[in-house]
């Protein structure tokens, strides 16, 4: 089973693990949206009621996202979607302020998913050059 877990969000504190929020895909439908109808909600201000769909697709095998027809969009390591687009572990799903992160496996807890997502993503790591 995969699982989806928020990695950057308005006030997420990097060193807050045990802050963090961890969806497990365990329906085939998923909605993730502000509105509290949704499979999992977002408070985000720049997140619609309905938002982002995260389905299993049998003949596929395989999670895909797709966007309700969202005002802001949902965005794909980067890229904005426009159709029904497969998920690969490690993929970075942004829907407003938010980034998630789809993990091809599902986590016990919060802190496991996230010390997972850390490890395939190293996200929100800094590099500084010196060039003195």
């Amino acid at each position: 089973m995969a699982s989806l877990v928020v990695v950057d969000k308005p006030g997420l504190s990097q060193n807050h693990a045990s802050a963090a929020e961890h969806f497990p895909l365990n329906a085939p439908l998923i909605s993730i949206g502000r509105d509290d109808t949704c499979t999992y909600q977002v408070l985000d201000p720049l997140v619609s009621r309905k938002h982002l769909q995260v389905r299993f697709d049998a003949a596929l095998e395989r999670h895909v996202a797709g966007d309700y027809r969202s005002a802001h969009g949902v965005f794909i390591n980067g890229r904005q979607i426009a159709i029904d687009t497969v998920l690969h572990d490690g993929d970075r799903i942004t829907i407003g302020h938010t980034t998630l992160m789809y993990l091809a496996v599902d986590f016990p807890d919060a802190p496991s998913a996230l010390a997972a997502a850390k490890k395939k993503g190293e996200w929100k790591r800094t590099t500084v050059l010196d060039h003195n």
